[in-house]
């Protein structure tokens, strides 16, 4: 692939995610400071160490098939935009809202699931001197979870994030219980990192709501269901919230804040003030909305990056290489709004804008990502997708991820 080919495939790649941005912005769901601090504190980060092939593959295609699937049918299909002005930006700089807090008022945190995001969520706020109380089903689960913890602390006092005396005195604040309404009685925040399951939320929400002090937080880790779906069987719908991390969470300082329709203004503003003063960067979405920020970004990417394999622009692999070693570095230094803003951006709004008219517009998913579904390539997880894996080559490809991201500042 020739130099002007990739230049005009990353600039589509790059155009996609804008549209969507903007669309986002001009909808009330979020500002422009939001999405870049999506972008530049979690989605981006991973983006400048691979690709969205690379990214998606470890999930497996048929998930993706759920995920993307009813997001495909609802992102931005605006083929001009000639009149979009450059949203809540102003002099070159991104928007944003400072902490007003001082005192922390989540002293003690239950986290329900101790899984993969879950063992991440308890680490972290254990770290920053939270007493976690971690729940789950078994004492295996349990006993898993909290060697999985002293691992993620180990790596942290690796490259000199926390002390070697931190490990042990995070690991002495977390506490584990197969009993829920043990783990949650003295809570000010509950964290639900359960399965995607819509039902077995609802039940863990209804004994929550039950065992829970009046005054806690109630809040779900889900990346697909809105707060309205599972707050609804509580008796405080105006204390739940949505807290979306990013895998590894204790990697990633990005979370997303999602206010259901009753939740008070209040709640969401304690949740960004008590997260701030953890050291996370929190974007709120502001109302309930399909897919958040993230994976309305990622889904539109995928979009286009489906489209340019399909129409023979570009292999997989090349396409991963334009956002792995291209404009992923730079999203991730400033975002999307704050890279055609900054000095050195050769890309500018209206270029960008120009762009939309050669956007892939499908509602449907693509009959590329159908071919790998129907054939059984649904990546890591059969060994082969738009790639070839063996257990040693994804090992290598999460070390490398979890390693770089474990560098970034």
């Amino acid at each position: 692939m020739n130099v002007e080919a990739s230049e005009g495939i990353s600039l589509k790649l790059q155009a996609a995610i804008y549209r969507e941005s903007v669309a986002l912005v001009e909808a009330g769901i979020a500002d422009a400071g939001d999405v870049d601090r999506v972008i530049t504190n979690s989605i981006g980060r991973r983006w400048s160490v691979g690709g969205p092939f690379e990214i998606w593959e470890q999930i497996g295609w048929d998930l993706v098939q759920v995920i993307a699937g009813e997001l495909f049918a609802d992102i931005s299909v605006a083929t001009s935009a000639s009149e979009i002005a450059v949203p809540g930006v102003s002099d070159g700089q991104i928007v944003t809202s400072e902490s007003s807090s001082t005192d922390s008022k989540f002293q003690n945190v239950a986290v329900v699931g101790a899984g993969l995001l879950g063992h991440g969520i308890a680490l972290e706020l254990a770290v920053h001197g939270k007493q976690v109380f971690l729940n789950d089903v078994s004492e295996n689960l349990l006993s898993d979870a909290i060697s999985r913890a002293r691992v993620g602390l180990r790596a942290l006092a690796s490259v000199g994030r926390i002390s070697e005396e931190q490990i042990e005195q995070a690991l002495a604040r977390i506490s584990s219980s197969t009993e829920l309404g043990e783990s949650v009685k003295n809570a000010d925040l509950v964290i639900e990192a359960a399965s995607e399951n819509l039902e077995l939320k609802k039940k863990i929400f209804t004994d929550i709501d039950a065992s829970a002090p009046n005054h806690a937080v109630l809040a779900s880790n889900s990346s697909t269901f809105v707060p309205s779906a599972y707050g609804s069987v509580t008796n405080r719908t105006s204390r739940v919230v949505g807290i979306h991390y990013f895998n590894p969470p204790h990697l990633l300082p990005g979370i997303e804040i999602i206010t259901g329709p009753d939740t008070a203004s209040g709640v969401v503003a304690l949740v960004k003030d008590e997260y701030e003063l953890i050291g996370k960067k929190p974007a709120v979405v502001r109302t309930e909305i399909q897919g958040f920020i993230s994976n309305r970004l990622q889904v539109s990417l995928l979009r286009e990056a489906m489209a340019t394999v399909e129409n023979g622009e570009a292999t997989a692999s090349e396409v991963d290489e334009l956002v792995r070693d291209g404009f992923g570095r730079q999203f991730a230094t400033t975002g999307v709004f704050g890279s055609f803003t900054s000095e050195n951006s050769s890309i500018t709004h209206s270029t960008l804008v120009d762009a939309f008219t050669e956007l892939n517009n499908d509602q449907k998913l693509p009959q590329l990502l159908l071919n790998k579904i129907e054939s059984g390539d649904l990546g890591v997880k059969t060994g082969k997708g738009f790639y070839e894996w063996t257990p040693e080559s994804v090992e290598a490809w999460r070390a490398n991820m979890a390693n770089s991201l474990l560098h970034m500042d």
